[in-house]
């Protein structure tokens, strides 16, 4: 990876060169415009999928890089301004070797357990759909785990506030005071019957109880049920004081199952 990030570097710097040479102001020549189509569809080819995992790099250094190198890209179509081309490598040369090539000299943050997470966290619906998920990846993708599980939380508790507006809240209330009347059966115990008519109100029940509440509705089964649980005690572990450690392998299991249960359930979509 260093080797192939060194020569990277090399590269855009001997375009650099060229471009500079040259004594006109829109660069027609098709030698130096197919070095720049290259130059962008290796980063995309060899190094966008791969580097984050491999670096620990973040989505926002990463989305710098490849708009830098999607830019080099579009203005390789003909007579597109040499300042344009100067401006795009400068911006993506200069801050190279600190954040690409010393990373990767320094082994990055790469381990078995990220590589995966990296494949689960790729795997996430675009976080674009909702703010709390992507400040949850970059935080993952930056190490800070417990606000990544807190922010983790904050969108799969969204997703189903939303999926339930969706439905209706009167089905929401009604199954409610269903399983409160019940004697005996899985519900027996349940006993926070709900009257809620907004988006605003289902956002002051507990978070506990609106799990409840969509298991009576029929949205999750009570396996996915205790493991959306398991993943709301790991939220209060994280988002509290305490000792428990919170791993890779912690983050990898909670997103794990938020994504299949939450993200990916059909039960859901909005």
């Amino acid at each position: 990876m260093v080797e192939k990030l060194k020569r990277l570097l090399a590269d855009l710097k001997a375009l650099r060169k060229d471009l500079k040479a040259e004594k006109v102001t829109q660069i027609a020549k098709k030698h130096l415009r197919t070095s720049a189509e290259d130059l962008g569809s290796r980063w995309f080819s060899d190094f966008s999928s791969t580097i984050p995992q491999e670096l620990g790099l973040s989505t926002d250094v990463l989305g710098k890089y490849s708009d830098g190198f999607g830019r080099l890209i579009a203005l390789s179509s003909p007579n597109n301004l040499k300042k344009s081309y100067v401006e795009v490598l400068d911006a993506l040369i200069k801050p190279f070797r600190d954040e690409l090539i010393l990373p990767a000299q320094k082994g990055g943050s790469s381990s078995a357990s990220l590589a995966l997470l990296h494949n689960i966290l790729k795997d996430l619906p675009d976080p674009e759909e909702n703010e709390y998920l992507k400040e949850g990846i970059s935080c993952a993708q930056r190490g800070f785990l417990r606000a990544s599980v807190v922010l983790g939380w904050c969108a799969a508790i969204d997703r189903i506030h939303r999926r339930i507006e969706d439905v209706g809240f009167t089905k929401f209330n009604v199954t409610s005071v269903q399983m409160a009347g019940q004697q005996k059966g899985r519900f027996k115990r349940f006993s926070s019957p709900q009257n809620v008519n907004s988006l605003s109100e289902l956002r002051e029940v507990f978070d506990t109880v609106s799990l409840w509440i969509i298991e009576g509705m029929g949205m999750i089964d009570s396996n996915q049920h205790t493991r959306l649980r398991s993943c709301f005690d790991l939220r209060c572990h994280c988002g509290h004081p305490g000792e428990a450690p919170v791993t890779e392998y912690n983050l990898m299991s909670f997103y794990s199952d938020i994504n299949q249960i939450i993200f990916r359930n059909p039960m859901f979509k909005i």
